[in-house]
């Protein structure tokens, strides 16, 4: 069985995607969408990510970021999907899997594909229908939210 190998590219923003298992609609509860709020930005800190734009979807996440040239970016997710998958369990008494095994990533090697793919994440609760307009969705840097520096 032949393993397949991400691209490291640390000098690039990237594009990820992330989904729940079964895209179980588990950030449609405000606390749970904090909570992740709140383990992406002590991961964040820890570190030393540059988050460009964000959403936080009912079953699924997007983000742009600048992982540290001194970590892959599966460090980084492994950090986040594992500390919320931990505390989200132990906040509401259940056990298993949150996430999807996988997640997508690609890197972004223009200004246009970084701007492009700035306006998809904060795009998409409009896409989705959830809102008609970007800034309106609360868990999105659209919005006007920022995940602090500091946990």
């Amino acid at each position: 069985m032949s393993v397949w190998r991400r691209y490291h590219a640390p000098e690039y923003p990237h594009l990820v995607t992330t989904n729940t298992v079964d895209r179980r609609k588990i950030f449609a509860s405000p606390v749970a969408a904090c909570l992740l709020l709140q383990v992406i930005a002590e991961v964040r800190l820890e570190e030393k990510i540059t988050l460009r734009a964000f959403v936080i979807m009912p079953d699924h996440i997007h983000w742009v970021i600048d992982a540290p040239a001194d970590r892959s970016l599966g460090h980084v997710m492994q950090l986040i999907k594992g500390r919320f998958a931990r505390r989200y369990n132990q906040q509401v008494g259940s056990s298993g899997e949150l996430w999807q095994g996988r997640y997508h990533e690609r890197a972004l090697r223009s200004e246009r594909e970084l701007v492009t793919a700035i306006a998809y994440v904060e795009g998409n609760p409009v896409a989705a229908a959830l809102v008609e307009e970007a800034a309106d969705y609360p868990w999105s840097s659209a919005s006007g939210r920022s995940i602090p520096v500091s946990g």
